[in-house]
């Protein structure tokens, strides 16, 4: 089998933490002990067989041993040891690849405590942001000065004049006395405002979306239990049939005494499904395509019938406060509805036999672009795999909203990805679907394919939202796609060279970047002067 880099030391470090001797490991898998030192120091390779009975022996999940699980912390840290921070430290991946094998629990904790430190940098950037230009704080800053010197003028008058008449005297005092209340509240409000009215109880930890991303990461996008529901569901359902919405509907109805209405002209304020529990009403948006409706009534069916299910995948998590595990439960539900509509060996097949051509699976399935994808992703069973994708999309302003890598394929979590990936050139193409193949600055080579989506809108008033997504894979993997026909892979014409987050990247002569390279001063020398214009200039 291909290489895995540090497999042998995961097998070193778990048979240590089950304090098996390497003897004992050794026997038990037919071999010596010292072909098992060979592995365990990474030079001899390990066959499917040989690695399936480890894992038996050892007790653990072969996918434990699948590469991106490491690769992903490895990236974790490189992209937190890239930082300003520790711009005196330079590390190379080979170090930190090791580091993230022998000692996952320590590099968790630090990418962990480097997630606190940037949301507390975040939020500090928010605040100072909000003090320079929000209009309530501007107001109440009029106020502060306008009480504050009401305040003075008349206790100077008091003071000055010794022969003030009683009522006199008594009237100042009055104003004195109220303006200070106002003072005291306008302060109040102030230091409520940034004392955190937006801050209060905020844990310094990942997003829930960020949270649930890593999650899915960790179970690399499959689960078993959920496809095994989605199967028990289809037996309600016509065999062998695509589930239609009025299939989908009818069930919802008839097992769950659900009506289901679709929005008036009035009621179409929102673009997407609202349950309402006291009327056991579903009220579906007009504006949703048939492959979108089909996809939240299965979603629907979901969370109606496998809340168990999803309740004890969760239970099982590190969603541990209510907000990402709500966003976990919304994230397993859209799993299941992808499962139910489309059946796992059905589209397996399906997607091998038309070489991953995701337009006609969009066709055979009734699907969307986006939700083929998904479901692409999620092919990993493993002894029926499918091609191990990478899946990423973005806003028109690059932001990004969803991600996952089975690929190897290093995303950021701090900022952008790099402006040369196909998922930011498709943007100038709307509908087309483009190809690339990329390099990373460590000769790593991918394939991927990027198109535009739009989601839709209730009307003229209701601007369109627009996305791009890609999904791509290693450059082993391209032969097996359709979008690769016509490409010599193995030597093509045109690599695009990319990085994956300028802060990142250290190539010095990209015309596209954003930040100095790592560990690069930002500034130049005097005898060099570059005349063309710097980062952030025009």
């Amino acid at each position: 089998m291909a290489k895995t880099p540090y497999i042998g030391s995961r097998i070193r470090k778990l048979r240590k933490d089950q304090k098996i001797s390497q003897m004992e490991l050794a026997s038990e898998l037919g071999i010596s002990a010292s072909y098992l030192n060979l592995i365990e120091h990474e030079r001899r390779d390990l066959t499917v067989p040989l690695l399936l009975r480890i894992s038996q022996i050892l007790k653990v999940d072969p996918l434990i041993f699948a590469a991106q699980r490491d690769n992903q912390l490895t990236a974790d840290l490189t992209e937190v040891l890239q930082d300003p921070l520790f711009s005196e430290s330079n590390y190379e991946n080979t170090e930190l690849g090791a580091v993230a094998t022998e000692f996952p629990e320590l590099c968790t904790h630090l990418v962990d405590l480097y997630k606190a430190y940037k949301s507390t940098q975040n939020d500090l950037l928010y605040l100072q942001e909000r003090l320079s230009q929000d209009s309530v704080l501007a107001d109440s800053s009029f106020r502060l000065r306008t009480l504050v010197t009401s305040i003075v003028t008349l206790s100077e008058i008091i003071h000055d004049n010794n022969d003030m008449q009683l009522e006199q005297r008594q009237e100042f005092l009055d104003i004195i006395l109220k303006d200070s209340g106002n003072l005291a509240d306008t302060v109040n409000e102030m230091l409520g405002f940034m004392g955190g009215s937006h801050l209060a109880g905020k844990e310094l930890s990942p997003s829930p979306s960020d949270a649930v991303m890593d999650y899915i990461q960790a179970k690399n996008n499959y689960f078993e239990e959920i496809e095994q529901a989605a199967t028990r569901a289809r037996q309600f359902f016509p065999k062998d049939e695509a589930l239609e919405v009025n299939d989908l509907s009818h069930y919802i109805t008839e097992h769950h005494g659900i009506e289901i209405r679709y929005t008036s002209k009035n009621e179409q304020a929102q673009e997407t499904t609202l349950f309402n529990e006291e009327q056991n009403t579903l009220l579906i948006s007009r504006a949703l395509p048939p492959s979108t409706i089909r996809f939240h009534l299965a979603l629907m069916i979901g969370k109606l019938n496998y809340s168990d299910v999803f309740d004890a995948l969760l239970s099982k998590s590190p969603l541990n406060n209510t907000s990402a595990r709500g966003k976990g439960l919304d994230a397993l539900a859209n799993y299941f509805a992808g499962a139910c509509l489309f059946p796992y060996e059905d589209f397996y097949n399906a997607a091998e036999n038309n070489r991953y051509d995701i337009e006609l699976l969009q066709q055979q399935f009734g699907a969307s672009y986006e939700q083929i994808c998904h479901r692409l992703t999620t092919l990993q069973r493993p002894e029926q795999s499918g091609i191990p994708f990478h899946l990423i999309r973005t806003d028109i302003a690059g932001n990004i909203s969803k991600k996952f890598s089975a690929s190897g394929l290093r995303i950021p979590r701090y900022g952008s990805a790099c402006p040369r990936w196909v998922v930011h050139h498709c943007l100038l193409t709307p509908g087309h679907i483009v190809t690339q193949i990329s390099e990373l600055p460590d000769g790593q080579r991918f394939f991927s394919i990027a198109r535009t989506v739009t989601k839709p809108s209730l009307g003229y008033a209701h601007p369109k939202r627009h996305y791009a997504i890609s999904i791509g894979c290693d450059i082993s993997q391209a032969h097996r796609l359709v979008y690769s026909d016509g490409m010599v892979l193995s030597a093509p014409r045109t690599v695009m060279p990319v990085g994956i987050t300028c802060r990142l990247c250290d190539r010095k002569n990209c015309a596209h970047r954003a930040a100095p390279p790592p560990a690069q001063p930002s500034n130049i020398s005097q005898n060099s002067r570059n005349i063309s214009p710097g980062i952030g200039e025009w």
